[in-house]
């Protein structure tokens, strides 16, 4: 390789509709008589409750390693090791990014931004803030007596289904003498790892029915051109470690054919 040039950037929104209460931590530093033990993340201004884009994207990554089959028997994840060609490397470390001094395969590819409520529930925040929280009381059983065990309660808060936030993602593409085609291909993974969240969860405690989600009204822009509708185009494709999906095509990024 030698020379690389961004090709084009493109952006997909659209909204993250809660389908079951998301619990995403925010710590706590005091304790509190009768208080939460695990209260939700909020904007330190208005008190809003928000998805942080590095929940979002950590978890993408997450879902994307083990579809590549890129987790080690150790957990760790599998690194570039700068002895492949870079249009066989590991496509996570395109779109995510990574620290590797002897990487050539460009900057990271994904942003993922903060997830603010939508406009509509915003309104609806300040009318009536309570309502964006719930409180949950879980407990841990005593496998003997079959009851909770002293000091097993605890309460978690959530935020409750039928919530919306506002979502956003940039993805830029680099032609690396390959005409961007390698990037594109990561942009159609990247995609897919959108239906790969729906699938699983968001958040904490996703084994115990929290976070789950779904994307609605997702379009793709790209500059000087109309926002393309995605629909279910994420949705319902197998996962091919060789062939990406076909979400979208050169054309509709690049105008030109693939």
């Amino acid at each position: 390789m030698s020379s690389i040039r961004e090709a084009g950037r493109v952006r997909v929104t659209g909204l993250i509709r809660l389908k079951s209460g998301l619990h995403i931590g925010a710590g706590k530093d005091s304790v509190e008589i009768g208080g939460i033990d695990n209260p939700v993340l909020k904007h330190p201004h208005t008190g809003e409750p928000y998805i942080p884009g590095s929940s979002i994207k950590g978890k993408l990554r997450f879902l994307l390693e083990w579809a590549f089959g890129a987790v080690r028997a150790d957990g760790q994840a599998w690194g570039f090791d700068g002895k492949q060609p870079v249009d066989t490397a590991d496509p996570v470390l395109r779109i995510f990014g990574n620290a590797l001094k002897d990487w050539k395969g460009g900057p990271t590819r994904l942003m993922v931004r903060d997830a603010p409520l939508c406009e509509a529930d915003r309104a609806r925040y300040r009318e009536a803030p309570e309502a964006f929280f719930e409180e949950k009381t879980e407990v841990t059983i005593n496998r003997i007596q079959g009851k909770a065990l002293d000091g097993g309660l605890r309460t978690q808060e959530r935020v409750p289904a039928g919530v919306a936030f506002d979502f956003e993602l940039a993805f830029r593409l680099y032609d690396l003498g390959d005409g961007a085609a390698r990037d594109l291909e990561c942009l159609d993974w990247t995609l897919q790892g959108l239906a790969l969240l729906e699938e699983d969860a968001l958040g904490g405690s996703g084994s115990r029915g929290y976070g789950r989600i779904a994307f609605e009204d997702l379009a793709l822009h790209v500059p000087e051109r109309a926002p393309l509708a995605l629909d279910n185009r994420f949705r319902g494709h197998r996962f091919s470690r060789e062939r990406p999906p076909g979400i979208v095509r050169a054309e509709d990024i690049l105008g030109v054919p693939a």
